[in-house]
């Protein structure tokens, strides 16, 4: 249908506001942050549920966006608050560490493995 008022260009692409929707929930992304893959658009909440990495910590999605830092060591990642050590809490970022299993330990902690 035409679109007399409150248009969306998406992809060179004229939308109606209604029908400019998250393809995962069917939110309008009208004035809200958005990102795609695959040609579809998704919220950032959909977006992050359905494809970001999960933290190893606290199993929330890592999105990286806005600057988000993270940390990655083989085929795990950490948003960086969530990387402590498991025994005392001590935040290992930019410190060494220790792995037993899935745990990550600082080097006093881990002194006995």
């Amino acid at each position: 249908q035409a679109i007399t008022t409150g248009g969306v260009t998406y992809r060179e692409q004229p939308w109606h506001k209604e029908c400019f929707v998250c393809t995962a929930c069917k939110k309008q992304l009208s004035g809200q942050r958005f990102t795609s893959r695959d040609e579809f658009a998704y919220c950032l909440s959909c977006f992050c549920n359905l494809y970001a990495k999960k933290c190893a910590g606290c199993t929330n999605p890592i999105s990286g966006l806005g600057g988000t830092k993270y940390i990655s060591f083989e085929e795990r990642q950490w948003h960086n608050d969530c990387f402590n050590c498991k025994k005392c809490s001590l935040s290992l970022v930019g410190r060494g560490f220790l792995t037993e299993r899935d745990d990550i330990l600082c080097p006093e902690c881990g002194k006995d493995i």
